[in-house]
């Protein structure tokens, strides 16, 4: 992914412009969905997570679109991917210089994507 590719999220109010490789993941909560970025920063928008599951399919170009939803509640960026634990149902994503984020997901979702970085290396 490139250091310049972003996004860009509008509703009739506001528009928030992100760039990509400060995405980690976006956690959903009904009708509302969170947007966890590099840094700490958060930003709640007013879209449903397939809403914004389209809205990355629509902007970004195949070979750059490296978010992948996990279950019902969760996009994440797979470059930030740093452990998977199945029977813990527990999956860390790291952003290398200000922290982990540890978040929960069912055991069926974290396999598949073990499954696919597995199938990444060979």
């Amino acid at each position: 992914m490139t250091q310049g590719t972003h996004i860009v999220i509008s509703t009739t109010t506001d528009l928030l412009r992100i760039r990509t490789s400060q995405l980690l993941y976006i956690q959903s909560d009904g009708n509302y969905s969170t947007l966890f970025l590099t840094g700490g920063e958060m930003r709640m928008v007013t879209f449903q997570l397939g809403q914004l599951e389209k809205l990355l399919a629509g902007q970004l170009p195949v070979g750059d679109n490296n978010f992948v939803r996990i279950g019902r509640s969760l996009i994440i960026n797979l470059n930030y991917v740093f452990y998977i634990n199945l029977s813990k149902q527990q999956l860390i994503l790291s952003d290398r210089d200000n922290g982990r984020y540890t978040l929960t997901a069912s055991r069926d979702a974290l396999a598949s994507l073990k499954e696919l970085f597995e199938n990444s290396i060979q």
